[in-house]
């Protein structure tokens, strides 16, 4: 089988676990895997240290690789077309990028998010002349998009973790683009706890910025009585506005405490802490810059835990969910999320079991990481 190249912008990294499951998923399927980056992060989970010490960051190849400068040729039409980036210091690390592949001997390309990433590896591909993919997520293809429609001809194909952004994207290419949404690794979640009770009420995990809607949830949160309490997993640059909202609805003073901020944790932390709860809420929205989540991995991982899930309206949750495997609101709307949560809290726990169980039998039917790389790993191998 092909030996495949990741070019990924940071790796590992908290935030995008993804990326090191759907690795280890094709490695399972045979494919030697080699991932390569700009930059490493400064955390991630324990699941991502093997993939790190493998990883090739561009930094290691020399400054000014010239073994194929020669072949610049096939890549100075697409180079002519990026606006987002300068000639020169694209080629030069496209450069570094065709010389480490072709020390490990790729014999495909396969970028995540259609920023620098895709660009360095279409360039790199081009100078090999080997087949190039890339796959798009979310802010790279709805924020802030660079140069996409150049990227989108010049990729063998294309993968899109959620059906609108596939059928958007095909519009733009005759490339192939295929469904092939971000799925989790079916081994670390074993059957359901026959014998669930949890002790307290609702779970948010998840980056503390705008498009996860958590102003909305601790609005919601105050209209509920104030024996209700939500723990908050997670860090970003809203922590402090989000903290100080708590503290204006009332949520947090010396006489009530509904809500608590308990930071970033590992992903053990969710799998051993998840049937504490009665239900992960995730009231996800569109920012402002039009940046969404897509296909949100969180939801997926609660359903495999069997953590009853409350969540909004957004396309990447009905893709998910299909308004029958957990509770769905129309985003930004406190009220109604206020509502379903108050409902879901007195519901008894025979009836959660059911939903939960449901959900599970959903998820690792529709979304293991395994069944999805078999997909990549076709497209890949008829190349």
């Amino acid at each position: 089988m092909k030996k495949i190249g990741y070019v990924i912008p940071v790796f590992p990294t908290l935030s995008e676990t993804f990326v090191g499951v759907e690795i280890r998923a094709m490695q399972k399927l045979g494919h030697a895997v080699q991932p390569y980056a700009f930059s490493p992060g400064q955390h991630f989970q324990p699941a991502d240290s093997e993939l790190k010490k493998q990883c090739r960051y561009l930094t290691s190849a020399p400054a000014y690789p010239f073994a194929n400068i020669w072949n610049f040729h096939r890549c100075h039409h697409f180079l002519r077309q990026q606006q987002g980036f300068c000639y020169l210091s694209l080629l030069r690390q496209g450069l570094q990028l065709a010389r480490l592949a072709q020390q490990d001997k790729c014999e495909h390309l396969h970028a995540h998010f259609a920023w620098h990433s895709t660009a360095t590896a279409i360039v790199a591909a081009k100078l090999l002349n080997i087949p190039v993919s890339f796959v798009g997520h979310g802010a790279d293809i709805y924020a802030t998009p660079q140069d996409i429609e150049s990227k989108l001809k010049a990729a063998n194909f294309i993968c899109a973790v959620t059906k609108d952004m596939q059928n958007e994207l095909q519009t733009a290419t005759k490339s192939p683009v295929l469904h092939i949404p971000c799925g989790i690794d079916a081994s670390q979640y074993p059957p359901l706890n026959s014998n669930w009770q949890p002790k307290k009420d609702f779970l948010f995990i998840g980056r503390l910025v705008e498009k996860k809607g958590l102003d909305t949830l601790l609005h919601a949160l105050g209209q509920l009585p104030p024996d209700t309490h939500l723990d908050i997993v997670g860090d970003g640059p809203l922590r402090s506005s989000l903290n100080q909202l708590a503290h204006q609805l009332g949520l947090n003073s010396h006489t009530r405490s509904q809500v608590h901020f308990l930071g970033h944790k590992e992903s053990a932390w969710y799998r051993q802490h998840a049937n504490d709860y009665k239900a992960l809420v995730a009231p996800f929205t569109i920012a402002p810059n039009g940046d969404k989540d897509t296909g949100p991995l969180v939801i997926k991982e609660a359903m495999a835990l069997g953590l009853p899930v409350i969540t909004t309206d957004l396309s990447g949750c009905n893709e998910i969910l299909e308004q029958q495997y957990g509770l769905q609101v129309p985003m930004d709307d406190h009220l109604a999320l206020a509502n379903a949560m108050a409902t879901h809290r007195l519901q008894p726990i025979s009836t959660l079991k059911q939903i939960r169980q449901r959900a599970f039998d959903r998820v690792m039917d529709q979304f293991t990481a395994l069944s999805q790389a078999k997909r990549l790993s076709t497209q890949v191998e008829a190349l």
